[in-house]
């Protein structure tokens, strides 16, 4: 409505002016809207990376970083996995990988919820055996400490297809 009025201002302001004006209002109300636009289009989750230990074949310790996540689907296909990038506390990104979905990786149906897993790194017991206890348990310390930074997750793509392709 602005912008009508803008354009019946009397001839004695100058064209130029009036178009430079409008130009200024329009670049406003643009820089001000794109953020909404934005963050809208986004999809941020929350999600972390768990410590999960385990034992292996032989009896050795296993220790893995699983990132876990839940999403909504509202795509319109059976989600088989999902991209993303890691975010901190401030939404800077901080990492990225893929996720499968569902359980056992079945998928997750349309209008469902569901969950989201990927192993990021595993330390298995044959480095256990060759650095020692201490020098182990530092190692898992240590990473277990950088990724307590992920708090969210934004999801840049998704696979809508089968894991793995059917060969004939």
């Amino acid at each position: 409505m602005f912008l009508f009025r803008l354009a019946l201002i009397p001839f004695s302001s100058t064209q130029s002016c009036k178009f430079g004006f409008a130009t200024l209002i329009l670049a406003v109300l643009v820089a001000h809207c794109a953020p909404l636009y934005a963050a809208e289009k986004s999809n941020t989750v929350p999600c972390n990376i768990k410590l999960v230990f385990d034992i292996d074949d032989s009896g050795m310790s296993v220790v893995s970083y699983d990132l876990e996540m839940q999403i909504n689907n509202k795509q319109g296909r059976t989600i088989h996995g999902v991209s993303v990038h890691w975010l901190n506390a401030q939404a800077e990104i901080i990492g990225n990988s893929d996720a499968a979905c569902g359980t056992e990786h079945t998928g997750v149906e349309l209008e469902q919820s569901g969950s989201c897993r990927r192993t990021i790194q595993k330390i298995g017991g044959r480095l256990l055996e060759q650095l020692g206890r201490e020098t182990w348990t530092s190692i898992i310390n240590s990473q277990m400490y950088n990724f307590q930074d992920v708090r969210y997750c934004t999801i840049i793509g998704y696979r809508f297809g089968k894991p793995a392709v059917n060969r004939y």
